[in-house]
């Protein structure tokens, strides 16, 4: 056997750690390890290495000759009990909680605030997802824009869009909506694509032309005036008659559009149409100011009266009628007088007795205009000369001109009941004749305030317009 003595040992490497093969003093081992004693002599001991082991390589990763084995400590000397900190307190735990609940809620609202309105437009009829973000639109092209069609592009069809008829537009332009702030709070205006300006009232009097179909009442209506103001303003042939083509004063607001005939006073004129002086004399549409009432007005001036009246062209005609008896007729004694001092009126004759029965005037005609209250009877289109019946059985008590506006006019008596036949070319009957029904006392013209060939038919119930479609159709 041969003897190996090592070479005395390196300097310890502070990076591999003391070698375990040399022996420590004493005074450097732990009091507490059982597996160390103090030996007081130390000494170097040699390490005896097999023959057939390799020698130890200190620079090699590992080494399998020299091991350390580990140091076993009963677990219950030498130690102290020491208090670990291992588990969270409990505050921090219930804060923690907290705070991913309230992550988990707020998370949850917003869910439901983006899904909630698609899930309501879903459910309301008509209602339509917007597709276009899923459907290729194609761009417009030359072919497309010269009229030539393009191809649709593919995927699903794009539902229609709900739309406003042009009546809501309409609408809503003349009626916008308006927001009323709450109180105490500031006016917020914003900026508007389009403005609306407010209507506002004509400065002047402007002429109208009267076109076919026109009523008084709708002109009125058009301008926003009343019905008296166009009579009052106007002549009367030119008001009753309507013929297409003629031309109507309308004035800016209502009144009377005064013509001075002869030199007057603005005095004079205010107590014609009972309004105050300086009513006319401030007008903004007279160019009077400064005036006095005493100021005289040349002939052939027109002024606006504002608020004034008057009785001319009054749109029912009432002529005098005088009753004698029991005024309604069918009795003995029982006497009318019909527009007494007219050159057509037949004076004082007997009243035969009404049946109330009346029959359609006109074999063949064309209806034109119906009763309202302004028409107090109804227009009959029909040939010049066509024949006119008599509608009920009565006496003639006016037959002649009529500087109303009916051109040649026939009237018949039929007890409470007069009839009227109006604007005719021809008149076929004497003054207290009694005639039957179905009997020809003219024919159809186009006199007095006429547009054209009708026959104007009234009939009167105790001298009061009536419509006559309520007593016989047409």
């Amino acid at each position: 056997m041969t003897w190996v003595v090592p070479e005395q040992p390196l300097p310890p490497d502070p990076e591999r750690g003391p070698d375990p093969n040399t022996k420590l003093p004493a005074d450097s081992l732990p009091d507490t390890d059982p597996a160390y004693s103090a030996d007081p002599t130390p000494e170097i001991t040699a390490a005896v290495l097999p023959l057939d082991e390799p020698p130890v390589d200190d620079l090699a990763d590992t080494n399998p000759s020299l091991t350390i084995q580990p140091v076993s400590v009963p677990p219950d000397e030498g130690l102290e009990e020491v208090e670990t900190y291992d588990e969270v307190p409990m505050w921090r735990r219930v804060v923690g909680m907290g705070v991913l609940l309230l992550a988990a809620a707020l998370t949850l609202l917003a869910g439901m605030m983006i899904a909630l309105p698609r899930l309501r437009d879903a459910a309301e009829p008509g209602a339509t997802a917007p597709a276009a973000a899923s459907v290729g639109l194609a761009l417009p092209t030359a072919e497309s824009a010269a009229g030539v069609s393009a191809p649709r592009p593919s995927g699903p069809s794009l539902p229609a869009e709900p739309t406003l008829s042009p009546d809501q537009i309409a609408a809503l332009l003349a009626n916008p909506p308006v927001m009323q702030p709450a109180a105490g709070e500031p006016v917020q205006r914003e900026d508007s694509p389009f403005t609306i300006l407010p209507e506002r009232s004509r400065g002047e009097v402007i002429t109208y032309t009267i076109q076919s179909g026109d009523t008084i009442t709708a002109i009125a209506d058009r301008f926003g005036l009343q019905k008296d103001t166009i009579a009052w303003s106007n002549d009367r042939d030119t008001v009753f008659s309507l013929r297409p083509g003629n031309l109507l004063y309308i004035m800016p607001v209502d009144g009377v559009y005064h013509l001075v005939l002869a030199d007057q006073t603005i005095q004079e004129i205010a107590d014609r149409y009972d309004v105050d002086p300086y009513a006319i004399i401030s007008s903004e549409y007279n160019n009077l100011f400064g005036a006095s009432p005493q100021m005289v007005l040349s002939s052939g001036t027109r002024v606006i009266v504002p608020g004034g009246t008057s009785t001319y062209n009054d749109w029912t005609y009432n002529p005098v009628v005088e009753r004698s008896g029991d005024g309604g007729g069918g009795a003995d004694g029982a006497f009318i007088s019909f527009a007494p001092g007219q050159p057509g009126s037949c004076g004082r004759q007997p009243n035969p007795g009404g049946t109330g029965y009346f029959s359609n005037p006109l074999g063949s005609y064309t209806w034109v205009r119906g009763f309202d209250g302004f028409h107090t009877g109804v227009d009959l289109s029909a040939s010049v000369g066509a024949p006119v019946y008599a509608a009920s059985p009565g006496r003639v008590i006016y037959r002649g001109w009529n500087d109303w506006g009916y051109g040649y006019l026939v009237v018949l008596a039929h007890g409470p009941f007069t009839s009227f036949y109006g604007h005719l070319s021809a008149i076929n009957v004497a003054c207290g004749q009694m005639v039957g029904a179905g009997t020809q006392i003219g024919a159809v013209g186009n006199t007095g305030n006429s547009s054209g060939p009708h026959l104007h038919f009234e009939i009167r119930y105790n001298d009061n317009p009536t419509d006559p479609t309520a007593y016989t159709p047409f």
